[in-house]
């Protein structure tokens, strides 16, 4: 699993190149169907994925204690799901990456050679059920801003 979430965010890594990055911000001129020369500006637009693929996305732990990619409730108060109490919940525990935790926990696993599922790796990241893979697309894509 550590390997495929790694292969992913590597694959982002190529994607959101220097010069995918350069086109982002200044265009691209290309020539149109009907010959006349347009500044185009590369864009991603929505990207749809189920359960699995949205844990790899935004590296969280499979069933872990903190289940939802987009908050911190724990799966604890699943059964609350739809109330307004849980509505609340949401709201106020939004999941916000933190990449020193994260490149700690690299450290931990490249460097020190512990295991990527082991105790010392799950001290620094379980409470919110992250893993020790850095988020590609977040981190390259929050350095972009609209004109």
């Amino acid at each position: 699993t550590h390997c495929w979430r790694e292969l992913f965010q590597g694959c982002w890594d190529i994607l959101l190149d220097d010069e995918f990055i350069h086109a982002y911000h200044h265009g691209i001129v290309m020539r149109c169907a009907d010959g006349i020369l347009r500044r185009v500006f590369p864009r991603i637009f929505t990207y749809s994925a189920d359960y699995p693929e949205k844990i790899l996305i935004v590296t969280i732990k499979d069933m872990g204690s903190c289940l939802c990619p987009c908050c911190l409730v724990t799966k604890l108060k699943a059964d609350c799901v739809g109330f307004m109490q849980d509505m609340h919940r949401r709201i106020e525990g939004l999941r916000v990456y933190c990449l020193q935790k994260t490149q700690t926990a690299q450290d931990i696993v490249y460097k020190s050679g512990y295991a990527v599922d082991g105790i010392a790796v799950e001290k620094v990241l379980s409470s919110e059920s992250w893993v020790p893979t850095i988020v590609s697309i977040l981190i390259v894509l929050s350095t972009l801003t609209e004109i």
